[in-house]
């Protein structure tokens, strides 16, 4: 093996058509068994990548995503989160360095541990979002992502959502897809049906002839019969966006590009012979079904309503996430047709703090009685005085400040600030000055006991880290009076993903 290929595997392991590697690594051509796939990631700039040259060789940065990216090989590129996983830059000193077959096996076996630790804890994370009832949404990014493209968002996830992915040796991605083909063939049987007016003005009677309109249109050609007939069918257009809304999922399901009898044979029945939608009309047809809802809605139960509501969302969730997203802004492009199947990318830091404030949301209701978790509250801060010749001094909020969430008691009083931060530490003492002074903000205007910052767990962070601010070194000269009885405590909390629980 060459060195250059013993270094590229120790950042990218490839197993089963899954090419699985890290956020914040970076790849290179030697990573990628088709030298075409490299090219592609590079062409496309996806969100989830940077790109760096580095002694006059392009290299891809991982960035912070959950990702599937199927390559125009047919292989699917899987990025698992980071924590508490050695980079090979952390393993070896330098890639120039000679590694021995022993080295590189070590390292291969090491790797693959560390992936399925990943998707175990990453499963874990999915189904908690799944339950935990929270109303913040969890942004995901498409393959053709450009300026100023839509970002859609999860609809509220089922708790089937990671069913699939507790196999330790899946990719995360699993559990998600099989959810959302659930729900889209979950809508399909239930599809509403209502009766729909059909009008004819032809010589040939077909149902009930409507006098008036005969009179009003056919006085001068009275062999003609103005009739309405009214015909049982299926909502047409839901059947459509449903029908196109599988074929993506299809696209984003398979490892290599799937025949027309393979896919007619897994679309439910009632879709088969279903036209699609073209791209161009997926937005529109997404709003239109949104805006209709009491139209298609009042044939079915509250139930059956709801399951086709959720179809919908992730319908367009699942529409977004492939070729013909770009393609349905109305671009000239046609070789966007021709791009391989979809990806699929969920932000780590969204991820991971809808987990952490699922679990506050548990926690509290637990241990403080008759408190609540307020997400991302909103507290005027700064403001702008202005004089006003006939209305006088007014002010005007030009800052406010926006805690991830907040605790607050049953009189009203904030407990606790919470500050989330997808970051890696190497110790609780290493929290940048600017993630401290963000959090006495909060809390001095909050005048809170408790301000909490809240990081990952990491080898070398374990345990719960509590600083004050009244120690003598840390006042200043021109400070009048006694604070002395003031203590301000900030405290700075592990998240355990393993065990997916609060280190409090």
């Amino acid at each position: 093996m060459q060195n250059a290929d013993r270094y590229g595997a120790m950042n990218a392991y490839q197993h089963d058509g899954v090419i699985s590697c890290f956020e914040h690594q970076r790849l290179s051509r030697q990573d990628f068994a088709h030298s075409t796939d490299f090219d592609y990631l590079i062409e496309q700039e996806l969100p989830c990548f940077g790109i760096e040259i580095k002694r006059g060789q392009l290299s891809l940065v991982v960035s912070h995503y959950l990702a599937k990216i199927i390559l125009p090989s047919g292989l699917t590129l899987e990025i698992l989160p980071k924590i508490s996983v050695e980079t090979a830059s952390e393993t070896h000193q330098s890639p120039s360095q000679l590694l021995t077959a022993t080295d590189s096996t070590a390292i291969l076996v090491k790797r693959k541990a560390e992936i399925v630790q990943a998707r175990q804890w990453v499963a874990v994370m999915l189904a908690d979002i799944s339950e935990d009832n929270i109303g913040k949404e969890l942004a995901a990014l498409d393959l053709a992502a450009k300026p100023g493209f839509y970002m859609p968002s999860y609809p509220t996830i089922p708790s089937q959502l990671a069913s699939a992915s507790r196999t330790l040796d899946k990719p995360w991605y699993e559990g998600l897809l099989a959810t959302i083909r659930q729900a889209l063939q979950q809508a399909a049987g239930i599809l509403p049906n209502r009766y729909q007016t059909q009008v004819h003005n032809q010589p040939k009677a077909q149902g009930k002839i409507n006098l008036a309109a005969q009179l009003k249109n056919n006085w001068h050609r009275p062999h003609y019969l103005y009739t309405e007939q009214a015909v049982f069918e299926t909502d047409q257009l839901l059947a459509q966006f449903l029908a196109t809304a599988w074929q993506q999922l299809q696209k984003l399901s398979a490892q290599n590009v799937i025949n027309e009898s393979s896919f007619d044979q897994q679309m439910p029945s009632i879709l088969q012979g279903v036209m699609v939608l073209p791209p161009q009309s997926w937005e529109g047809v997404y709003q239109q079904l949104k805006s209709s809802t009491a139209t298609w809605g009042s044939q079915l139960s509250l139930v059956q309503a709801q399951v086709v509501t959720q179809a919908i969302e992730w319908g367009w969730w699942i529409l977004t996430q492939g070729p013909g997203a770009e393609s349905r802004q109305g671009t000239e492009d046609k070789s966007v047709d021709q791009l391989p199947v979809a990806s699929l990318m969920i932000n780590m830091n969204h991820a991971f703090e809808r987990w952490v404030l699922g679990k506050l949301q548990s926690w509290a209701s637990q241990q403080l009685a008759n408190s609540r978790l307020i997400i991302q509250p909103s507290f005027d801060w700064l403001y702008l005085k202005t004089n006003f010749p006939k209305s006088g001094l007014e002010s005007k909020v030009v800052q406010k400040l926006v805690p991830d969430a907040c605790i607050m008691t049953q009189e009203g009083q904030i407990s606790h600030v919470l500050d989330i931060k997808y970051k890696s530490l190497s110790a609780a003492t290493q929290v940048s000055g600017a993630d401290w002074q963000q959090l006495y903000s909060y809390q001095q205007h909050l005048n809170c006991q408790n301000a909490w910052l809240i990081y990952p767990k990491t080898k070398t962070f374990t345990q719960r880290l509590d600083v004050f601010d009244n120690l003598d070194e840390n006042r200043h000269s021109n400070q009048d009076g006694d604070d002395s009885g003031r203590i301000t405590q900030m405290s700075v909390i592990p998240f355990d993903p393993q065990q997916g629980l609060l280190l409090i």
